[in-house]
């Protein structure tokens, strides 16, 4: 499908972590339906009212100015560059375990929250069902993966999305932010050649380095992997409904590392192995006591403006 425009990730996040000598990794990438912003400005909501001198005394950056660049980022992603387009937020429903997030988000942008059922496709064009008739619809933000957005084209049991959607989408006559397809920048196994495709493309190294990984798909990598399965983290390049897409290695019996390196060997190119990561403790409260644990920094950016 070719997507109008050069830049067609609108949306990305980082998952990343701290190690005990401050050095900062990225531990995942998300491109899918990066979630958690709401929940961010949800929490700073709550957190400036209950401690405002906390924020005024250190001077902390307002959350509002990224999420004006999203709303202004999906208002040009628009087609046919009309002045006020039609955005919807798109949720697979209340059973969702992020479905607080999407309404809240809806209610803070201004934007119609709707499930697939909402949504119709007739005459190459997506319409919001409306009490007042059909509504022509510009711009989806999904927050679904992106194999259950078109039962027709896709996964076929999925009662999730909209038939027809990706029709549409060939026409041009919708935009998807992210597009569907983009979740395959979330593969691991395309990390160990991020910093050759930097300096390829961009000429420049990695701004935040990703962890030391190693893809089973080639022979020797997947022979290192194997050697050093114990003081690895095994996980699968991509996420895996039937089990845990992350194994530690050292966490497994004989018998479960037998079983993984069968694994491997039986299907290589599914399989990465990634160094561990030594990383710095974060203070936090429990049963009334401060204890010593681990942390993940989800960061987020949205393309606008270059």
């Amino acid at each position: 499908i070719q997507l109008p425009g050069t830049q067609h990730l609108i949306l990305y996040a980082a998952d990343i972590a701290r190690g005990t000598d401050g050095k900062l990794w990225v531990i995942s990438d998300r491109t899918q339906a990066p979630s958690g912003a709401g929940y961010a400005l949800e929490n700073r909501f709550a957190m400036s009212s209950v401690l405002p001198e906390l924020f005024t005394n250190l001077q902390v950056k307002r959350l509002s100015p990224y999420f004006d660049s999203l709303q202004q980022a999906l208002n040009n992603i628009a087609p046919h560059k009309t002045e006020h387009p039609r955005v919807v937020i798109l949720t697979p429903g209340p059973e969702n375990e992020t479905y607080f997030e999407h309404a809240y988000l809806a209610a803070y942008l201004g934007l119609t929250l709707i499930q697939g059922n909402d949504l119709m496709v007739k005459d190459n064009y997506v319409w919001l069902k409306t009490i007042e008739g059909l509504e022509k619809v510009d711009v989806i933000l999904r927050r679904m993966d992106d194999i259950y957005c078109d039962p027709l084209e896709l996964k076929s049991d999925s009662l999730l999305g909209v038939p027809g959607l990706l029709q549409v989408i060939r026409k041009g006559n919708v935009a998807i932010a992210n597009p569907l397809g983009s979740s395959v920048v979330e593969n691991a196994g395309l990390v160990p050649f991020l910093p050759a495709v930097a300096k390829h493309f961009l000429g420049t190294d990695l701004l935040t380095p990703s962890i030391a990984t190693w893809w089973c798909g080639q022979a020797k990598e997947m022979q290192y992997v194997i050697d050093n399965i114990k003081q690895l983290v095994v996980r699968r390049i991509f996420r895996h409904s039937s089990g845990r897409s992350t194994i530690d290695g050292a966490s497994l019996s004989p018998l479960g590392i037998a079983k993984l390196i069968d694994d491997i060997k039986a299907n290589p190119y599914l399989y990465v192995g990634q160094e561990k990561i030594n990383f710095s403790s974060t203070p936090y409260m429990q049963d009334g006591k401060l204890q010593a644990g681990h942390s993940l920094i989800r960061s987020f950016l949205v393309s606008h403006n270059n």
